[in-house]
């Protein structure tokens, strides 16, 4: 469920971006505002993915998800799986974020039809 909500906010708030708009920009208070949710889903799905390992993660692993995602996710899945499921969960965790990045440019591309 927070991966499928990461999913729809990389589609709806890019959708609803543009046709408010007229463009998508990264650091406008649209794009902060799904930065902010998407952390909320993201470090949900992390607590739902460590009990589903039985994995106890430190305050540093939990901070370091919220702050640093790009580099604590990788340790992450390779201390919770060891390095043969923890590379198939980096490389699904990659191909999740390009399904994410196209997510967006179809959003924004519907929303600049939606706001003709």
């Amino acid at each position: 469920m927070a991966l499928a909500t990461m999913a729809t906010l990389s589609f709806v708030c890019p959708t609803i971006e543009r046709a408010m708009t007229g463009h998508v920009e990264l650091l406008s208070a649209y794009g902060l505002a799904e930065t902010g949710v998407t952390l909320i889903a993201l470090f949900w799905w992390f607590h739902l993915d460590k009990a589903e390992h039985d994995y106890r993660a430190g305050k540093l692993m939990n901070a370091g998800v919220l702050i640093f995602a790009a580099i604590a996710l990788p340790i992450y899945f390779v201390r919770s799986r060891g390095w043969k499921q923890g590379g198939i969960a980096i490389l699904a965790a990659l191909v999740f974020l390009g399904v994410t990045f196209l997510l967006g440019e179809a959003g924004e591309w519907l929303g600049a039809q939606v706001g003709r």
